[in-house]
């Protein structure tokens, strides 16, 4: 423990390096890793990263704002440990204690797919779920890139958000993106308490409803407007909105999901608007990489990127995006040579838009390294996602990369003992 003191009180930002006594012993444990890499990259403008690394001090300091950032991804966001895993290190870094708090997320239970553990959903009965990733399954599709369908009336559905070893999510003020395809439904809150005010956006495709005091669940029942005919609702996301300062972190993951599949989404865009962000942690990629050599074309896939960055800077022309770099991979048991083109892509991105690169693939060992991961427990034995080790492993990767990046760009701040 003595130790431990000792090397906290002295990581500044000046001795966050590659010889500390915690990069030894995690080299040594995984050698395969090269830890002398684990940083974050700024190609371009590092202007709008100093604000940003400084607006986070303020909020260590104590002040009473919020930090909006979204981690948007395919099934490695979907699975939940590895958005968790960096929303904690993200909070204990701008020293919120509630380990951040949700603003979007999709009720993947809903759709029959597999869903992270703090996300609780209780309904009545069985819906159906469909991805944009699927091109023969229905949407409309907004953000999420899921959704969840039911034709019953008279539906309920409850929802609650708990992280473990913290009390039950609270806000004020909750949105339900969604829509009745024949306008024949509507949702009717059936919380404990009733709401102040509800406001429904028939052009938007949501409902929200606003609270005099903070709640920790979220209920509603489906309900038939006028004589209703048959219909069927569709759920896109949820959102809680809270006054609370600290992080909100929106969750935006499907499996499958690709550049192509994002775009495809018809209310991705417009949802934007309403779900904004300070920060975009892009983990799209691995998908778009998943082919033989010869048909990934780097071109299309930095056009495909240059197309959804744009929606969100019409939304937030301050928003900051932070690219995570593909995990290494396999593609028909052989190591995917498109990972390496992909990173390369990325830096180029990066450089355009002032971005900033977290170098995941290099980080992890390169070409072929998946298969470390998979001798050593941490990737499984598709050499394509990780385990829950794995994920938490490469969260606190990149967390310690976010950590020095910040104490670089506030060299005067000291980083607290225990």
């Amino acid at each position: 423990m003595k130790h431990f003191l000792l090397i906290c009180c002295l990581l500044t930002a000046g001795l966050l390096n590659g010889q500390s006594a915690i990069k030894d012993s995690l080299g040594a444990l995984y050698p395969f890793l090269d830890l002398g890499q684990n940083h974050l990259f700024f190609p371009g403008d590092t202007l709008p990263w100093k604000k940003l690394f400084r607006q986070m001090n303020r909020l260590r300091q104590g002040e009473a704002r919020q930090f909006q950032v979204m981690h948007l991804g395919g099934s490695h966001v979907q699975g939940g440990s590895l958005s968790r895993q960096i929303r904690h290190r993200i909070a204990a870094l701008i020293a919120d204690s509630t380990g951040g708090q949700p603003g979007f997320f999709f009720p993947y239970t809903l759709a029959n797919t597999n869903c992270p553990q703090e996300i609780r959903i209780v309904a009545d009965h069985e819906w159906q779920g469909a991805r944009s990733a699927k091109r023969d399954q229905p949407g409309p599709f907004g953000l999420a890139g899921l959704n969840a369908r039911t034709p019953q009336l008279f539906e309920t559905v409850d929802v609650s958000y708990q992280d473990a070893h913290q009390p039950l999510s609270r806000f004020h003020t909750v949105r339900i993106f969604g829509q009745s395809l024949h306008q024949q439904m509507v949702l009717e809150p059936i919380s404990p308490d009733c709401p102040a005010t509800v406001m429904m956006d028939s052009i938007h495709h949501f409902q929200e409803w606003c609270y005099d005091q903070d709640q920790d669940r979220m209920s509603f029942r489906i309900m038939p407007v006028g004589i209703s005919a048959p219909d069927t609702f569709i759920l896109q996301g949820i959102q809680y909105i809270t006054d609370h300062p600290g992080l909100v972190f929106h969750q935006v993951g499907a499996n499958g999901a690709s550049l192509l599949t994002t775009l495809r989404c018809e209310g991705f865009g417009d949802q934007l608007f309403q779900v904004t962000s300070d920060l975009v942690i892009f983990g799209i990629g691995v998908n778009d990489a998943h082919m033989p050599t010869q048909e990934f074309k780097a071109d299309r896939f930095m056009t495909r990127y240059d197309s959804l960055m744009t929606l969100f800077r019409k939304a937030n022309p301050q928003v900051l995006f932070l690219f995570l770099t593909n995990n290494d991979t396999y593609y028909k048991r052989r190591p995917n040579k498109n990972g390496p083109e992909v990173r390369e892509a990325m830096l180029l991105l990066a450089r355009k838009w002032d971005a900033a690169v977290w170098d995941q693939f290099t980080v992890m060992g390169g070409l072929g390294s998946v298969q470390k991961w998979t001798r050593a427990r941490l990737a499984k034995k598709d050499r394509l996602h990780f385990t829950r080790e794995g994920y938490t492993l490469a969260a606190d990767l990149f967390g310690d990369a976010l950590e020095e990046a910040f104490y670089r760009f506030n060299p005067s701040t000291q980083i607290h003992c225990p």
